[in-house]
């Protein structure tokens, strides 16, 4: 019987885990800051604001090592961002907000420590 049981439970955690880790992430909507918003004085205003949202992103320690992974350095991504123009830096810039850097390790982690718990269950079973 309490192998029934664990073995359930076992089975229930694991459909779980999978229909959360693989169901999509949801989208907010938000009002823009007024800070974005260039006048019509100003037309590198949204550029540059664009460009401080990538080079926040690119001090990033884990952006940085995943650029060096690819054998991207700074000059070169430097150089690759100066080629690219407004709109695609503006949809660079929107996309990095959406993006949550260190998303997936959080959900390894999540796995990792529900297999041990299953591991941990079936032995004491």
């Amino acid at each position: 019987m309490r192998k029934h049981l664990a073995r359930t439970l076992c089975l229930t955690l694991i459909m779980t885990t999978t229909a959360l880790i693989a169901s999509p992430d949801r989208g907010w909507a938000s009002l823009a800051p007024s800070g974005i918003v260039a006048d019509a004085s100003a037309p590198g205003a949204v550029r540059d604001a664009d460009m401080k949202v990538i080079a926040t992103a690119l001090e990033s320690k884990l952006l940085s090592a995943k650029l060096k992974a690819l054998g991207l350095d700074e000059a070169e991504t430097q150089s690759r961002l100066s080629k690219l123009s407004d709109r695609e830096i503006h949809q660079l810039a929107s996309s990095i907000d959406a993006v949550h850097p260190g998303g997936l390790v959080v959900e390894l982690l999540v796995v990792v420590v529900l297999v041990l718990l299953i591991v941990y269950l079936l032995k004491r079973v």
